[in-house]
């Protein structure tokens, strides 16, 4: 992990949700990005396989993911791993739901290469006191990480295995306006099999089909839509 500090924090592409946005027209613009918590913030990089923190550490901090991926996970007590989330940038807090902790209850790794805001929770907590607007960017922090909560359990919730791959590959993938479908794909066949509670085999069958079919094409490690109507209509398929 590679960290650095600035004191004024001006990254105009950050996605973390306690900077503010300075332009006359609304729009986001080359303007400066000022940050509301400058003083309890580190810009962090990671390699994947970094540990962010590990589940039963104790908890000093929650990170903004402003590129890459994060798994987020608990360990059973005979060492089973379940990925129980995905920070997504722009998405979600990754320890937010610690913040009032002694220590962290699960785990967050990188899964690919990954630069984030590293924000001290004293410090947060601090600020939150004698600025109300940041306590209002951190109600929105939980209401997006329930969002995300939801949309992996209606995945999850699907009876149809590839209405489960579907709905997993649209929620990593990035917002359809914003890129062309292509994206890093951080996790082989079997860890998706695990996250979605399928066979390998089953996976891998399935987006065999969905290659041959023309809705995606996955060489290793990516992934790239080719027919986004297709692949939202596999996901809204019959739920049995």
């Amino acid at each position: 992990m590679t960290e650095t500090r600035d004191t004024r924090m001006t990254c105009p592409n950050c996605l973390c949700p306690f900077h503010e946005l300075h332009s006359d027209d609304g729009i986001l613009s080359s303007a400066e990005l000022n940050c509301l918590v400058t003083d309890a913030v580190k810009q962090v990089n990671f390699s994947a396989g970094d540990v962010l923190f590990a589940q039963g550490q104790r908890s000093a901090s929650l990170f903004s993911v402003s590129s890459g991926l994060v798994k987020i996970s608990c360990h059973s007590t005979d060492g089973r791993e379940q990925i129980v989330g995905l920070s997504i940038p722009g998405k979600l807090l990754v320890g937010l739901q610690s913040i009032n902790d002694r220590c962290y209850e699960y785990s967050a790794v990188a899964a690919s290469e990954v630069s984030a805001c590293k924000i001290s929770h004293r410090a947060l907590l601090t600020a939150v006191r004698s600025r109300p607007e940041i306590a209002m960017r951190l109600i929105a922090a939980v209401n997006a990480q329930l969002a995300h909560s939801r949309s992996l359990m209606l995945v999850m919730g699907h009876k149809c295995a590839a209405a489960k791959i579907a709905s997993f590959l649209l929620l990593l993938a990035p917002e359809k306006h914003n890129g062309n479908g292509r994206f890093t794909l951080p996790f082989s066949r079997n860890d998706m099999a695990g996250i979605l509670g399928l066979s390998e085999e089953t996976v891998c069958r399935q987006m065999a089909e969905m290659k041959r079919n023309g809705v995606i094409y996955a060489p290793r490690g990516r992934m790239e839509i080719q027919d986004w109507d297709r692949l939202h209509a596999i996901a809204e398929g019959p739920a049995a």
